[in-house]
């Protein structure tokens, strides 16, 4: 018997089916709105980090150990971000930064306050360790907190960090930059200071002909140069901005300030006019600024209570700055005491053979050679007596003597000493400018040997060779710097000899 047909779907039952259909969708879909809403709406609070394990090889840590002190000097370094997931050039790995701290504490630094360092530059008392460090952090990134306070805590390091405000955000916003509620719980640490990197001016903005600072600079508005006028309203309101940042999130202002990318203007597009900037700074609020950001290039030195405040030196460390690579850096940026025996000292040659010989330094050269010393900062040799005895000095062969070298004190020049056959002369040399003959004198004839005596105090230098004197005045920016021994030769090798040579720091 055939099966009897099925009754068709009424209406009423596709549309149910419809509605069915249409309310799980429905649901579904507000299910997945309200899970993004919650997860988008959470306050935006990433974990800190548990600092990495780091363990020094014995090199490493023997190296840390050898660095030198150098009491009444801070070494300052710049860092930026710590993370292992960012790949900027500024940026180290947590691991690198770990075997930073490292090496910095097995060699004996002790953070330092940045009261301590404005107290050193006015010449207050200040007690400082004999390896004192500031730590500074530009830009105000989220791994201050996330990573670098952790690992400043397990080395009992404090730091500064260096905000550049317009970007701090508030509490739950995701960023790449602070908030206000993590700078507030940094603060709250007793680890952490703070000083302004301008409020919106670290950034690259159009100049003629190219990118620049816009605070050292002045810059295009609407294809046009603004005007010097134009430029301090723009910068005095910057760091107004800045410092009404500090008052509003801590109460106070900030002392401290840090020039973005390091520029002061110096070679700028107007630096007579960034020449202003310190005193727009102290306008402002300010009594200390920084700079140094990049890996140094030239000489940098630990701030003392010589340090120029508008200026003060930073070594800036990047993603490649391998341990030994700072250790190295940190080295030479400690002033070294001068000593008393310069024969025990390791001497370079440039252009020249060098050789020890029993409390003697022989130079040997065919032409105008050097003898100089390697990775010795004389930032803090400024008044002293050198004493020798010549021998090998006649018609072919000259000595030259250079005093306030600036090589390993961070300026260009020295004073240099010329002594023949039968005249001394005594020249400076500023920069790349020619040499400029300040005294000379008649000499004797010499015999065996002479004796001389170099006496640099202030802006002058007594020069005695056989017992006749000469006196001369050079210009004040050879304020310090080291020695150099050296001979002017023609005529085939020729060999000077500087006998017992001593330095005697002068009060």
């Amino acid at each position: 018997m055939a099966e009897a047909a099925r009754p068709a779907a009424g209406p009423g039952t596709v549309g149910r089916l419809t509605a069915a259909v249409n309310g799980a969708v429905f649901t579904a879909a507000l299910a997945l709105v309200l899970v993004v809403w919650v997860t988008a709406s959470r306050p935006f609070d990433p974990p800190r980090q548990a600092p990495v394990p780091v363990r020094l090889d014995t090199a490493t840590a023997r190296a840390a150990a050898g660095l030198p002190g150098y009491p009444g000097s801070v070494v300052v370094l710049t860092y930026h971000a710590v993370s292992d997931d960012d790949h900027a050039g500024s940026t180290l790995t947590r691991r690198l930064f770990g075997e930073h701290l490292a090496a910095l504490a097995a060699a004996g630094y002790r953070t330092v306050r940045l009261a301590d360092v404005e107290r050193l530059i006015a010449h207050q008392p200040v007690r400082l360790p004999p390896r004192a460090l500031l730590l500074t952090f530009d830009d105000g990134t989220l791994t201050d907190w996330t990573t670098v306070d952790p690992m400043l805590e397990r080395y009992h390091f404090t730091a500064v960090a260096f905000l550049t405000t317009s970007k701090m955000v508030a509490a739950g916003t995701p960023s790449y930059y602070l908030s206000n509620r993590q700078l507030r719980a940094l603060r709250a640490t007793g680890r952490w200071e703070f000083g302004s990197h301008t409020h919106a001016l670290h950034e690259q903005v159009p100049v003629p002909g190219d990118l620049a600072s816009p605070l050292g600079n002045r810059i295009l508005l609407h294809g046009r140069l603004e005007s010097p006028a134009a430029w301090r309203s723009r910068v005095r309101g910057d760091l107004a901005k800045s410092q009404a940042f500090f008052r509003r999130v801590f109460g106070r202002p900030a002392s401290a300030f840090s020039y973005p990318f390091g520029d002061t203007g110096s070679v700028g597009n107007s630096p007579a006019l960034a020449r202003e900037l310190p005193d727009l700074l102290r306008a402002a609020g300010f009594g200390v600024a920084f700079v140094g950001e990049n890996v140094p290039t030239e000489h940098v030195n630990a701030i003392s209570a010589r340090s120029p405040r508008w200026t003060l030196d930073r070594i800036g460390v990047r993603a490649t700055t391998s341990v030994s690579d700072l250790l190295e850096m940190v080295r030479g940026a400690v002033p070294v005491a001068p000593p008393h025996d310069l024969a025990a000292l390791h001497w370079m040659g440039d252009l020249a053979t060098c050789s020890h010989r029993p409390a003697a330094l022989a130079v040997r050269s065919d032409g105008y050679g050097t003898c100089m010393l390697s990775g010795v900062n004389t930032s803090q040799w400024a008044d002293y007596t050198l004493r020798t005895r010549l021998t090998g000095v006649d018609r072919h062969a000259a000595a030259v003597i250079a005093v306030r070298d600036g090589a390993g004190a961070g300026h260009r020049g020295r004073v240099e000493v010329l002594i023949g056959e039968g005249s001394v002369v005594v020249r400076q040399q500023i920069g790349d400018a020619a040499r400029v003959v300040l005294a000379r004198a008649a000499l004797p004839p010499g015999g065996a040997g002479r004796t001389v005596r170099i006496q640099v105090r202030r802006d002058t230098a007594d020069v005695t060779v056989d017992g006749r004197r000469l006196r001369a005045t050079f210009d004040r920016r050879l304020h310090e710097g080291g020695i150099k021994f050296a001979i002017a030769a023609e005529g085939g090798h020729r060999t000077v000899v500087y006998g017992a040579p001593t330095l005697t720091p002068q009060p």
